[in-house]
């Protein structure tokens, strides 16, 4: 497979929709095992898992309503750099009180284990 046309830009899109795939179906996954085993705190971990995930598209959106200045490109190094940025950034959220989606989740979530 020839990829010598494809620029940086859309390279680096393919990726993310990957790795954004392989996120959502890793969430899916764990919160259809912790229904099934009925565990209480592999649920929590999960609903933690999905706020890091929508915090971290929160994020990407915002990111993307900013326009670049135009003087001096982004290069693939600074946009991988803010990738990683943002989901560090997700994840201390997330580990904290977060946003509280989570807890909410968890909540509805764990009246169908009873």
């Amino acid at each position: 497979m020839d990829i010598s046309s494809i620029n940086g830009n859309t390279y680096n899109n393919m990726l993310l929709q990957k790795k954004e795939k392989i996120e959502s179906k890793s969430f899916e996954a764990a919160l259809n095992e912790a229904v099934k085993k009925e565990d209480d705190k592999q649920l929590k971990e999960a609903c933690k898992e999905f706020e890091q995930y929508f915090v971290n598209q929160l994020f990407k959106e915002m990111r993307n309503t900013v326009h670049s200045g135009g003087l001096i490109p982004k290069s693939q190094g600074e946009e991988l750099f803010e990738d990683m940025l943002y989901d560090e950034y997700s994840k201390e959220i997330s580990e904290g009180s977060g946003i509280g989606i989570s807890d909410m989740m968890y909540k509805q979530l764990s009246k169908s284990l009873k």
